[in-house]
C-alpha cells in the first residue's frame, strides 16, 4: 500500500495522516526541534490542527529510523527528507505531496581555526546520518570546493543537530551543519560558521500551510514562537527569521530547480543512470485539494 509524505526537499517531509480507526491523534517525526520544522510548530500553537480536528504530538526520532517508523505506521508524519526522498526513488511506498522550504536550513560549523571548506581536510565531520539531506548537501559543497568527499574528510552519523553540536564541542568532531537554530548557542562556546549551506543549492496540509504562510505574514508572532519554541535570544531569532524567508516558499510546492537538484543529487549518491520523473517523488493532488477547499 503507498502511503504520502509531505515534503520540503531539503527541509520538511510530513507523512498524509492514513485512517485508523476514527483516530484524531498524529504522530509527528522530527530529528531536533529546530527552524526546518517551525511552520508545524506554528500550526499546532495556533490551534490551526486542532481546528482540522487533530491532536498532533511531536517524536524526536533519528533521522536513519524515519523511514521503518513511517512504513511501520509508528509514525503518520515525518519533518526529514534526503532520505525519505531516496526511499521513495529506491521504490518504498512514500511520496512528497507538499514543501515550505526550497534550500537547506544548515550552517557548517566548525572547531577555532577551521574558517573555510578546504581546512576540513582530514577533518571528522558530524552528520544526522549518511545520506541524509545535510550529508548530500555537504557532499556537493565538498565537489564544488575541489575536494573529493569520500576522501578528503570523514564522515561520522552522530544524530540530531543537538546531539552534533555537542560532539563538537566534546572534540569528538571538527565540524558539522547544524539547524541555523542552533547557531547562537555555537558561537556562544567559541565554534566558527564556515558555510551556509543554503547557498549550496539554489494532518491536514491545510493546516500546515496556514502556518507556513502565517511565518511569512506575521513576523512579530513568528519571532515570539521561534524565541520560545528554540529557546533564543531576540537577535537570533530575527537572524533564524531572515534565513526562513531566503528558503520559504508559501504555496507548498517546491521549485523546479530545488527538484531537479535533490533528484541529481540522489542519482549520483544511489549511482542510477536512468532519468527519474518527478512523480517519483512528489504527489501534489492532495496539497492541490487542501488549497482548493475554502
Amino acid at each position: 500500500m503507498m502511503r504520502f509524505i509531505i515534503c520540503s526537499i531539503y527541509a520538511v517531509v510530513l507523512l498524509f495522516p492514513w485512517a485508523r480507526g476514527g483516530a484524531e491523534v498524529v504522530f509527528v517525526g522530527i530529528s531536533t526541534p529546530g527552524l526546518y520544522e517551525i511552520p508545524t510548530e506554528i500550526a499546532q500553537r495556533k490551534g490551526f490542527y486542532k481546528s482540522e480536528g487533530l491532536e498532533v504530538r511531536k517524536v524526536v526520532v533519528r533521522t536513519n529510523l524515519h523511514v521503518p517508523a513511517l512504513i511501520a505506521g509508528e509514525l503518520d508524519y515525518s519533518t526529514v527528507s534526503g532520505i525519505i526522498g531516496r526511499a521513495s526513488i529506491q521504490g518504498l511506498p512514500v511520496k512528497g505531496v507538499m514543501g515550505w522550504f526550497d534550500r537547506p536550513l544548515h550552517m557548517l560549523i566548525g572547531r577555532p581555526g577551521i574558517k573555510k571548506l578546504t581546512d576540513l581536510k582530514g577533518k571528522r565531520i558530524a552528520v544526522s546520518a549518511m545520506n541524509s539531506a545535510p550529508h548530500i548537501v555537504l557532499r556537493e559543497a565538498f565537489i564544488q570546493a575541489g575536494m573529493n568527499p569520500d576522501k578528503d574528510a570523514i564522515i561520522l552519523a552522530v544524530g540530531g543537530s543537538g546531539d552534533r553540536l555537542a560532539a563538537l564541542m566534546a572534540g569528538t568532531v571538527d565540524a558539522t551543519p547544524v539547524d541555523v537554530a542552533y547557531v547562537e548557542k555555537a558561537e556562544k562556546v567559541g565554534m566558527i560558521p564556515v558555510l551556509y549551506l543554503g547557498d549550496v543549492v539554489n494532518f491536514r496540509l491545510r493546516a500546515t500551510l496556514k502556518g507556513v504562510r502565517l511565518l511569512k505574514e506575521n513576523k512579530p508572532e513568528s519571532l515570539a514562537i521561534m524565541r520560545d519554541y528554540l529557546s533564543v535570544s531576540a537577535p537570533a531569532a530575527e537572524k533564524i527569521y531572515d534565513f526562513s524567508l531566503r528558503s520559504l516558499n508559501i504555496d507548498g510546492l517546491v521549485a523546479k530547480s530545488t527538484m531537479d537538484a535533490e533528484i541529481r543529487l540522489a542519482k549520483e549518491q544511489l549511482k542510477i543512470t536512468e532519468d527519474i520523473p518527478e512523480d517519483k517523488l512528489m504527489d501534489w493532488r492532495f496539497l492541490k485539494e487542501a488549497t482548493a477547499q475554502k
